[in-house]
């Protein structure tokens, strides 16, 4: 009896060293569950700061688009006023063809 006494003992030593052992990961586990847990902590801050740019970002895009739809309206307006070369020619042709008649009117 005392045989099988010294083996249920040894047994329970042997049983209580492994809970002791899986104490001991479990606790381990809680410590990275905790780094891991202040890590999501800091990259959820990081993504609100992310967001607050990006907002931050559309919203000077959108004043540069409307910026740029206001230039290519006043491009438009200057391109329907606006001379053109075959204008430009035109006149050149007219104002020496005045001058030519002017000179001969002085000249005679």
């Amino acid at each position: 009896m005392e045989k099988t006494l010294n083996l249920i003992l040894a047994e329970q030593k042997r049983q209580g060293d492994l809970l002791h052992q899986l104490i001991n990961a479990v606790a381990a586990t809680n410590v990275k569950v905790a780094e891991m847990d202040g890590k999501i902590t800091e990259m959820d801050g990081k993504i609100v700061e992310m967001d607050g740019k990006i907002t931050e970002i559309n919203g000077k895009v959108t004043i540069i688009e409307k910026k740029l739809d206001s230039v290519f309206e006043e491009v438009k307006e200057i391109k329907a006023t606006m001379a053109t070369k075959h204008d430009l020619e035109y006149y050149d042709q007219m104002i020496s063809e005045h001058s030519r008649e002017i000179y001969k009117l002085k000249n005679h």
